[in-house]
Order: structure tokens, then sequence, then C-alpha cells
């Protein structure tokens, strides 16, 4: 009998909310299939890291897992990132080149902002996905994949469905199964276990022990509305932590808001911000706290280097 062995929770997937046990309940059995998922949810509520839970416990667990953000990458390259190119396929081609779904043989692709791809390329990945095989780039050889496709979108894909932006044929095909992230701000009572599992992956990534809230910082954590849900949380610890020397952070260390003041997240006046906004805010505070170091604060923010400095200028920080 071949028993599969249960994937460790990824911090920001930490629960104790209902809405929460459901959707983990769903992705353990789901994980025991072969089937296509496709995961709906907001930025930063963790379909990344679900889609990684979905494959450390699935029988694929020994395989590749590889992932692909459509989002991030021109769209005149997208096909070669997905298919691979042979060599002389377009300037600069000086080698084959695999693509992802080459990489992830044996194992799990996630294609992340499959809304982002254009319908030529919808009709390729189409392809994949029911026959799996296709061509490099300017290849005539076809290659076949075994491989498990997990597609991930921040938007309903039923309306780009009707109005033509995405092929029907496609949509049915990724969503054999779906499986919706409830966004942090409609499961509040997760907060104080997911900031305790945060917390403690701060510390290991740091060195050191793991902070613990106070009651007047968890306060401030439970009244804000969380427009960049986990994400957005785990932003917040790094900072707290960065302020607080003790090892029990305080209130004034939860910097949230235009003047370090959580907005509510039910009840009264309710300060709305975009995600652009949240991430604006934060980017500048760390960048201070790190007193401009762009490499010490590209590592506290999760991103990469060359990704801080696309972020600056696009929000004009000096």
């Amino acid at each position: 009998m071949n028993t599969i062995a249960p994937a460790v929770e990824a911090a920001p997937l930490a629960h104790r909310s209902t809405v929460m046990a459901r959707v983990m309940d769903l992705a353990q059995r789901v994980a025991r299939s072969d089937a296509n998922v496709l995961l709906v949810g907001e930025s930063g509520t963790g379909k990344g890291m679900l889609a990684r839970f979905l494959h450390d416990a699935s029988p694929r667990r020994g395989g590749p897992f590889v992932t692909i953000a459509c989002a991030n990458i021109p769209a005149e390259l997208l096909e070669s990132e997905l298919f691979g190119h042979e060599k002389g396929a377009f300037t600069g081609a000086l080698e084959r080149r695999t693509g992802r779904f080459e990489q992830a043989d044996g194992g799990t692709i996630l294609i992340d902002g499959v809304n982002e791809l254009a319908p030529a390329l919808q009709g390729k990945l189409l392809r994949v996905v029911q026959e799996r095989t296709f061509e490099r780039l300017a290849g005539t050889r076809t290659v076949r994949v075994d491989v498990r496709i997990l597609a991930s979108t921040q938007a309903d894909l039923e309306p780009l469905v009707e109005s033509g932006a995405f092929r029907k044929d496609l949509f049915y095909r990724l969503n054999v199964i779906r499986v919706d992230l409830p966004p942090l701000r409609k499961r509040l009572e997760d907060v104080p276990v997911l900031a305790d599992r945060l917390l403690r992956d701060i510390a290991l990534r740091r060195g050191g022990e793991p902070g613990r809230l106070s009651p007047g910082a968890l306060d401030r954590l439970m009244r804000h509305h969380w427009p960049g849900n986990a994400r957005e949380l785990m932003n917040v610890l790094e900072s707290a932590v960065i302020l607080s020397e003790e090892p029990v952070i305080p209130a004034d260390a939860i910097r949230i808001g235009a003047a370090g003041e959580p907005g509510r997240a039910g009840g009264g006046t309710e300060r709305h911000e975009t995600l652009a906004q949240v991430e604006e805010r934060h980017v500048r505070e760390i960048l201070r706290l790190t007193g401009g170091n762009r490499t010490r604060a590209a590592r506290i923010l999760g991103i990469s280097r060359k990704t801080l400095i696309e972020k600056r200028k696009r929000y004009g920080i000096p």
C-alpha cells in the first residue's frame, strides 16, 4: 500500500479558523490525486505555499516542484520560459534551453497568474494540459512530460471566460478542483497562531529566539484590515522584530497605517488602502530601518535586489 507522508504546513497556512480548516482538509484530500487544481485568492493569501503543500503531500513529492510567475515575465519571453526553445529560435538564443514544463517532468508545476496568459499561449497550454505534449519554440520534435499542473489566479476566471479573454476549454481543464483561499480579514481568529508561526520563521532566518507579542501588539494586529493578507503580516512582524530589542514586542513596534495606527477590521471607521499603497509604505519603512542598505532590505522583504530596485523606481523612492 502506498502511503503518503503528511506535508509540513507552511507558516502562511497556520490556522485555527473553521474556514481555513476546511481549506486544509480539502487540500489534504486533493493532494492524494493527480487532478489539476485551480487556486484562487487575493495576493498574499498563500496560494504558492498551498501549491507547495499539495506537492509535498502527494505521490509526486520525490519529484521537482517548479513555479513560473506569469506576471513577472515579459509576454514575448513567456512561451520560451514555459516550453523552452531551440538554438537560433530568436536573437540571442545561442543554445537549446529547456522550459519549466520539462524541468517539472515527474513532479508538479505551478503556473502562477494563469489569467495573465495571452490567447495564443493559452492554446498551447491547453494542448499540454490535455495531451502532456508540446514542441519547444522553433522546434519540430514533440516533447512528452509527466507533470501535475496547478494554476493560481488572483481574479476569478469566469468573467474572463464570459468576455472571451480566457479560453473556456482551458478553464474547464484547469478547474478540475478549485480551492479558494480566504483573505486574512475574513479569518482574523487565525492572526495569533499565524503571527506566532511567522515570528518563529523570522527568528530561524535571523538567528536567535523568536519574539513574543505583548497584548497591546496583538490587539493592534487584530484590529487591522490586512489588505496585503499574510504577506503584509509577515512584513509588519519583520519590522517589529527590528524595531524591538526586547523579547516581548510592544505595541508601538507594530507599524501599520500612515502614522503607525492600524485600520479597523470591523465596526467604526475603516481606513482602506490599495495593496500598492501598503507595499510602497512598507518598502519605504524597511529601507529606512536598514539605512538604505538595499541588499539587507531586499532580504527582509523576501524579494531580489533587482526587484527592490524596480519597486523603488515605481514608487519614486530615492
